[in-house]
């Protein structure tokens, strides 16, 4: 049997990818709901139902966004807040920088879309910090 020569540089950008995965979000909320804290639950928990909310309307009215964009987005910015460490925030960001260029390298959608994912990330997010401040009194 022969072995397929593996592409490094598409296996790394895969397994980048994958941070903003559903499996790898449900990991990090499971993370925080073990540490028991409200406003971060509140958090995860808002902008994860936003995202399910903007893929069932997006689809619905045939715009297409990356969501592993968006959901990788809501995880940089509340693991930053989270842990509040400049070294994490600086790799984190670094991580995110590498899953908007793994995106455009493996060629899982148009600048447009991964764009359009931001914007449903930076959405979420605004949307849920601002109401788990009111639920997590």
């Amino acid at each position: 049997m022969k072995r397929q020569k593996k592409d490094w540089k598409k296996e790394v950008a895969r397994d980048i990818l994958a941070l903003g995965s559903i499996p790898f979000y449900l990991i990090v909320f499971i993370r925080i709901l073990i540490m028991n804290d409200r406003t971060y639950i509140y958090q995860l928990l808002i902008a994860g139902l936003l995202l399910v909310l903007f893929s069932v309307f997006i689809g619905k009215i045939k715009l297409k966004a990356d969501f592993y964009t968006a959901r990788s987005f809501v995880l940089l910015i509340f693991t930053a807040l989270f842990y509040n460490e400049i070294e994490y925030t600086i790799f984190a960001s670094l991580l995110w920088f590498g899953l908007l260029i793994s995106s455009n390298y493996l060629n899982r959608g148009k600048k447009k879309e991964i764009v359009n994912g931001l914007l449903l990330g930076i959405f979420s997010v605004a949307v849920a910090y601002f109401l788990s401040s009111i639920f997590s009194f």
